[in-house]
């Protein structure tokens, strides 16, 4: 049980692993290829997406952690209950980011799914669903983070800042 509550948990980050190393194989067999003069075309482009992938994933990982840079500057200065006021208000202006984000990033997908990759042939669709697909994920971890912060005492965003550990949530 605790094992499938670990993957669940780091879900993000196992499959950023995956496709670091993937992309690091496809990266070396293309070297290899060049270094003796064969060409392999899928490669380069099996890379390039995989690359894409890990790092949308890795932003959602870096929301999750809470690792990515934020302008505090407002929040330390303020008197306690505006500590948290101002950061609700960062994360609401997150939040609508991500919506809108998500939403023309899920029409993008849409629209490109039946428009097939160079040399993979597969649906670029795929390649642009990890916009809505991070964006949705980074939405549930801010209203999570939201919520665990609505019900901590005033001082808590100051605190988080202060100890940031780089595990969040």
């Amino acid at each position: 049980m605790s094992n499938i509550r670990f993957i669940i948990r780091h879900a993000e980050e196992i499959v950023g692993c995956i496709l670091v190393a993937v992309m690091v194989a496809t990266v070396s067999v293309g070297v290899f290829a060049r270094f003796v003069n064969v060409s392999i075309v899928w490669t380069d482009e099996l890379s390039r997406y995989t690359f894409i992938w890990t790092v949308y994933l890795g932003s959602v990982v870096a929301v999750k952690r809470k690792g990515h840079i934020a302008l505090d500057f407002l929040i330390r200065i303020a008197p306690g209950g505006f500590q948290k006021a101002f950061y609700f208000i960062i994360q609401l202006a997150l939040l609508i980011l991500f919506s809108i984000m998500f939403y023309y990033g899920f029409l993008l997908t849409l629209s490109t799914w039946d428009v097939p990759t160079t040399s993979l042939e597969i649906p670029t669709g795929i390649i642009y669903a990890a916009v809505p697909v991070s964006c949705f994920l980074m939405f549930i971890y801010t209203v999570i983070d939201m919520w665990k912060t609505l019900w901590l005492g005033p001082s808590i965003v100051v605190d988080q800042l202060d100890n940031f550990d780089g595990k969040g949530i």
